[in-house]
Order: structure tokens, then C-alpha cells, then sequence
């Protein structure tokens, strides 16, 4: 009988202390600070490149100013309200590029309401960029304020790689979507004018089907056509073995 007495005890004593380390978790969890992260990793159809992001002027969709979007995430709680957050460009980490004339970022911007994933905006001067032939890069940087604490350090920058001087190699979508029977040996020229001409805003754009790849690929070798252009001292035809 003593040691049933005993047994009921310790259990009883045993589902206190349960219960106090349950109230001890969730009254952490409710005391816990928001802090913001810019993801590392592939989300959604970007591919990350460890710490850094691209922009190319030649996927620009041929306009003069683009929005460049950097996804952020929260860790912490998601609001009903939108919280503002600050960001800094580190000036000793960003190189050949000018802020103001290449580019311009808002310090405070705004993580809306009923989001754990949104965007940092960075306005890109397109025009700009080509005219200076800029290769450079932005180092930008969260910085803690009233709404959200400092995260981990890895997260807490991201870079953006800018590049204005065109393609400097075979952008991925020439080898995906077989281009070479559409427009013939590749070429740097050929692909720009490809990708500008039908609005194409990523190197791993790939075609939904042949009659959308026809019809670009129709629209970029009349272009040719009716604009004699010079690679090297050679005209460039866009054409392959596909009969147009």
C-alpha cells in the first residue's frame, strides 16, 4: 500500500513538473524577438548562388529602370500589420558600381502585413549601367530596429552581382531550349538580341512549348533580317536547320 502511495506521489509530482516546463516553452516561444534573414537557398524558381544574387542588363525586359527583388524572410511571428526594417550598403564591400546614378535602395522598407516571405527592392538604373559597362556588386545589409532584433550572422546580408556589358558566356537557356537548330551556331549577339526581343527576364527561361519557341525564335531571325548586324565583320543570320 506504501509504496502504491509513493508511486501516485512521484507521478503526481512528475506531471507538475511537466506542465511547468510546458508554460516555461510557450512563454518563451510568446517572448521571443522577430528578426528578418535574406534566405540562402533555393525558394520558389531562384537559384541562389551561396551569398549572392544576379542582374543582368540583358534580362531587363528592355527597360530603362528595373525593380530588383530580393526575397526576405521573418523568423519569429507572422503580423497583422505592416513593420518597417532598415537596411545599410556597406560601403567598404560594394565596388564598381555608383549609388544614386547605377542604383537606388530605400534604408526603410516595409515587411507587410500577413507575410513570413516578402521583398527588399533595389531600383536599378538599366540605361546606366550599359552606357558605364558597370560590373560591380552591392553588399547590402539588415540593420536591427525597434520591430526586429539582429538574425544570424550568414543571413543578415546579401550581395547583388550588376552587370551592364551584355552576356559573357552561353546563358543556359541557349543549350535548354536547343537554339541551335532555331538560329544556328551561337553567338553573344544572337542571344541578346533572342532574349530582348521577346522580353525573356531569366537565364533558365525555358519555352512551355515548341510553338511559343517558334514563334520567339520566327520573331528574332525577321529582326535579323530586317536589320543587317555585324559580328566581327560577319552578318549575323539567325538560323538553323528549323525552316521558317
Amino acid at each position: 500500500m506504501m509504496e502504491t502511495i509513493k508511486l501516485l506521489i512521484f507521478c503526481l509530482l512528475l506531471g507538475v513538473c511537466i506542465n511547468a516546463c510546458s508554460r516555461d516553452e510557450i512563454m518563451i516561444f510568446k517572448e521571443e524577438q522577430n528578426s528578418l534573414n535574406f534566405p540562402k537557398y533555393q525558394y520558389l524558381s531562384t537559384t541562389y548562388k551561396y551569398d549572392s544574387l544576379q542582374f543582368s542588363s540583358v534580362f531587363s525586359g528592355g527597360n530603362e529602370v528595373a525593380d530588383f527583388y530580393i526575397p526576405i524572410r521573418v523568423a519569429g511571428s507572422v503580423s497583422d500589420q505592416d513593420r518597417e526594417y532598415r537596411l545599410r550598403v556597406n560601403p567598404e564591400e560594394t565596388f564598381g558600381i555608383k549609388e544614386n546614378t547605377h542604383y537606388t535602395l530605400e534604408t526603410t522598407q516595409l515587411f507587410r502585413a500577413g507575410r513570413y516571405i516578402d521583398s527588399t527592392v533595389v531600383k536599378i538604373n538599366v540605361q546606366a549601367i550599359k552606357d558605364d559597362a558597370v560590373e560591380g556588386r552591392i553588399y547590402i545589409e539588415l540593420v536591427p530596429n525597434e520591430n526586429f532584433v539582429r538574425g544570424l550572422d550568414f543571413y543578415q546580408y546579401m550581395i547583388v552581382n550588376v552587370s551592364g556589358v551584355g552576356l559573357s558566356s552561353q546563358p543556359t537557356l541557349w543549350r535548354t531550349n536547343s537554339l541551335d537548330t532555331y538560329g544556328g551556331t551561337y553567338s553573344s549577339v544572337k542571344a541578346e538580341k533572342f532574349i530582348e526581343l521577346n522580353g525573356i527576364l531569366e537565364e533558365d527561361w525555358k519555352a512551355p512549348n515548341k510553338a511559343i519557341l517558334y514563334a520567339y525564335a520566327k520573331k528574332t531571325y525577321e529582326w535579323f533580317e530586317n536589320n543587317p548586324t555585324y559580328d566581327n565583320g560577319e552578318l549575323v543570320v539567325f538560323k538553323g536547320t528549323i525552316e521558317y
